[in-house]
Order: C-alpha cells, then sequence, then structure tokens
C-alpha cells in the first residue's frame, strides 16, 4: 500500500483509513487526499494495529463492523498498547450501539454514521485533527515546562560565561523539541541553528554560536536575522517567524538575544508563553555568572583572583581530606618581570601577564583553577593530582610559556618562568591552615627553582607534620 499523490498543499496530517469495503475505502482516501491530508489504508483492525507501529498516524477513521476485529476490539487494543491518536469510528448499521454511548464508554473523538455523507465525515476529521493540534500542543508545553525545570539547576551552577551561553542554546532548542548534536563543525540541512548575541553601540556581537553560525560575526547576518534580533532586543518581545529570538533583559536593562533557525523543521509549534519564562530564567543565570566572574577574577589576566583561588584551594583540600585523593598546587613566576618592565615598560609588562594568562586558560583542564596570586606570580589549582601528574603538567607548562613572544618596540620579548610545585596526598582530618602551608612549600620550590637557574620546574613533596 503507498501513499496516495497529493494535488493541494500538505496539512501536515497522516490518516489511516481501515474499512473493510473496498470501493468505499478507496473514496475516502480520495475525499482526504483533496483535503491536503496524506492518507494510509488497511482493510482489516489487525493490519491496521501493524500500521501504526511502523507509520506515525493523528487520525484513525475506523469501520464498526469488520471482519475478525471489530473498530471496538481495535481501539482497545490501540489504547492498551499506548497509542493516542485521535479515532472517529464509522458505522452503517442501525443495530451498533448508540453514538453517545459509543464516545462515553470508548476513548474515541467521533462516531460517523455512514449514510450522512462526505461533508459530514469530514466535519468529524476537521474536528479530531483540531483536537489532535490542542493535543500536541497541551504537549509540547508540558514538555518544554518539564525541560526548563529540569535545567535550571544546570543553568545556575558555577561556570564560565561561555559555558554557560552555549549550556542555554543547548537548552533552549531541547525546549523547541528538536534532537541530535547541534555543535558541530560540519552541519546537517535538518539541524538547528542558533546564536546568542549581545549588544554593542547600534549593533550586536555574536559571543557563542551554533550550527551554521558558528564563527560567524554580526555583518555575516542576512538583513532578516539582524532584523529579528534588533526587534527582539529593542522592543524586549518574543519573534517567532522564521526565526525565534528571545530578548534577554534584567530590569530594563537588555543583556543580549537568543537567535534560533528553526530550518526545515519550523512547522514546529513554538509555546511563546514558556520561551520567555525560560529567557528570564537565562538572563538571571547570565547576570549572576557575570557579578560572580566581577567579583572573582583578575581584570588584567582574565584568571581568578587570590582571594577567590585561595577559598577553592581550601574546598579542594577538604574533599581530598575526606575522599583520601591528592591535591596539588603549581606557583608560576615570570622569569626577570622587573628587567621587562624597566626596559620595555609597564605597558609591556602587563601584555606580558595577558599573554600568561591566556596562555593558562588554554592549557589547564577544566578541573584546574588558575589565578593571579599576586604581581607577576600566577598560580594553579589540580584538584585530585598526585605529585608525578603535576610534575607532568608543570613541565608542559613551563614547555608552552617558553615557547611564547611578543614583539615590542624594542624588537621580541620571549618569556620564560620558573615553576613550584608541591603536593598533598590527601588526608583523614582536614587540618586549618592547610592550604597556607601547601601555597608555602610551593613557594618555597619556586623560590629553588629559580636559584637553580630559572626556566625550570622544582617539586616539594608535602608530607604530613
Amino acid at each position: 500500500m503507498a501513499r496516495l499523490s497529493q494535488q493541494i498543499s500538505p496539512s501536515g496530517h497522516t490518516v489511516l483509513v481501515v474499512d473493510d469495503d473496498a470501493d468505499l475505502r478507496i473514496t475516502v482516501e480520495r475525499l482526504l487526499a483533496g483535503q491536503g491530508h496524506a492518507v494510509l489504508s488497511a482493510e482489516r483492525g489487525s493490519a491496521a494495529l501493524k500500521m501504526l507501529q511502523e507509520h506515525p498516524v493523528d487520525l484513525v477513521l475506523l469501520d464498526y463492523f469488520m471482519p475478525g476485529m471489530t473498530g471496538e476490539d481495535v481501539v482497545r487494543e490501540l489504547r492498551a498498547a499506548g497509542h493516542t491518536m485521535q479515532v472517529v469510528l464509522q458505522t452503517g448499521y442501525a443495530s451498533e450501539r448508540p453514538p453517545r454511548d459509543m464516545l462515553r464508554d470508548l476513548d474515541i473523538q467521533g462516531y460517523h454514521d455512514k449514510s450522512e455523507g462526505p461533508e459530514k465525515l469530514l466535519v468529524w476529521v476537521d474536528a479530531a485533527l483540531k483536537m489532535h493540534r490542542h493535543v500536541q500542543a497541551i504537549k509540547v508545553s508540558r514538555d518544554g515546562l518539564n525541560h526548563i525545570l529540569q535545567a535550571a539547576p544546570e543553568l545556575h551552577r558555577v561556570q564560565s560565561l561561555d559555558s554557560l551561553l552555549r549550556g542555554i542554546l543547548l537548552q533552549l532548542q531541547g525546549i523547541l523539541g528538536f534532537s541530535g548534536a547541534w555543535v558541530a563543525t560540519s552541519v546537517r540541512a535538518s539541524e538547528p541553528h542558533s546564536l546568542f548575541a549581545v549588544p554593542e553601540a547600534q549593533a550586536f556581537v555574536i559571543r557563542v554560536a551554533t550550527g551554521r553560525y558558528e564563527g560567524s560575526d554580526w555583518a555575516a547576518l542576512t538583513e532578516l536575522e539582524q532584523l529579528t534580533v534588533l526587534a527582539a532586543g529593542n522592543t524586549g518581545r518574543a519573534m517567532h517567524a522564521p526565526y525565534v529570538a528571545l530578548p534577554l533583559r534584567v530590569g530594563e536593562r537588555r543583556i543580549g538575544v537568543l537567535l534560533v533557525d528553526p530550518g526545515p523543521q519550523s512547522g514546529v509549534q513554538f509555546d511563546l508563553t514558556l520561551l520567555e519564562v525560560f529567557a528570564s530564567q537565562a538572563a538571571v543565570a547570565i547576570e549572576n555568572v557575570r557579578l560572580f566572574e566581577l567579583a572573582t577574577t583578575d581584570d588584567l589576566t582574565g584568571l581568578m583572583n587570590r582571594r577567590a583561588w585561595v577559598s577553592r584551594l581550601g574546598e579542594a583540600l577538604h574533599l581530598g581530606a575526606r575522599y583520601g585523593h591528592p591535591t596539588s598546587v603549581m606557583m608560576i613566576d615570570v622569569d626577570h618581570f622587573k628587567r621587562v618592565n624597566d626596559t620595555y615598560g609597564h605597558l609591556m609588562g602587563d601584555a606580558v601577564l595577558r599573554l600568561l594568562g591566556e596562555t593558562l586558560r588554554r592549557d589547564v583542564r577544566t578541573t584546574d583553577v588558575a589565578a593571579r596570586y599576586g604581581g607577576e606570580e600566577l598560580a594553579v589549582l589540580l584538584p585530585h593530582t598526585s605529585a608525578d601528574g603535576a610534575m607532568i603538567f608543570a613541565e608542559r607548562v613551563r614547555q608552552s610559556i617558553a615557547q611564547q613572544e611578543l614583539i615590542g618596540p624594542l624588537g621580541t620579548l620571549r618569556i620564560t618562568a620558573s615553576l613550584g610545585v608541591a603536593t598533598d596526598p590527601g588526608h583523614t582530618v582536614h587540618r586549618a591552615g592547610e592550604a597556607a602551608d601547601l601555597i608555602h612549600r610551593a613557594d618555597q620550590a619556586l623560590y629553588q627553582a629559580k636559584a637553580g637557574g630559572r626556566d625550570r620546574v622544582v617539586m616539594e613533596a608535602y608530607t604530613a607534620g
């Protein structure tokens, strides 16, 4: 059995016609196809049940009296198997059960007397498909609300702003009902694409993007995409055609716009109220991360500041003591930094520190925490890392720093650094002052590295006193 060809614009609905009368079945198929519906057909209840396992169907037009299984039997089998599509029973016999009894006792949406002709049948079809759309909209809203509730802890956990923004894009695409991996270098035409743009002057800057927007800047967007983002940002209202654009605001201040291009899946119905709830939650999460970064980040290097880093070290040591795993600390000092400032000026010294900050942010693992400890001294917390593992990582960082260079007014400046490493192997009891003691031991190792000729790594293991 094949789908019938359709002569008008597709309705987007699929209807299964089940009737043992071949002539009547063909007539109904043609009638439905003329309304733009995709049509499937079966002549027995058992065949219909098998077909429903293989094809998504919105409505079943089901003859009541058929050999083998009655329409009532088929409905009970459908509901027992968990199928929720709409069902309209059709009758051609006056002796069958009264319509009110059938509608009350069976989970069906219509009961059509065949003698009333095709127009009445289409009325039942339209009513059932309208109900189907309402049910689907409720399901999308329910699933979207559940997704928002599940996404809340993820949005509000401590993380970098870029990680949060990318997570927001993926959560938004999940609420819209899409599936698949959207953060990819190669994008199929069926995948959605999204971006987060932040306002700057009269335009926007794309901060994080997925799909075909990956790597794009504001100028690369189409005029319609730019207008959609600007309209959402300026009016504070969500847009949904052809793109989904959600303004992010904290009070009266706009902080950005989320844009999703659903692509070929644009037929999905969006619950803008739910999306606006999500956007409000996302805006609060973004603002919280910004405030956290403002309070804990060193402006020059982009690394964590000393106070926040020492606090994280204390937490890591506490967990290490509880679970018996090692914690390592790495202290880094730029070699001859005073000479850099005296020779090239303080602006070049700042450039050196910025470059080291970029190097550490690139090289450290996601579980590690890098900080500007003070002046030209940097620090890295290495949770769950043994002395051997810390030495290997420290040597890799030393080599990475030694490969960096800056072009200044007096020529090329090459940079080296000395590194000191200390490890706490993990204890059953967390002692007060242990963080300061571990930092002191790493500092002592750092001084040994400088005294030994600089541009090297020295380890001083931490032992219980």
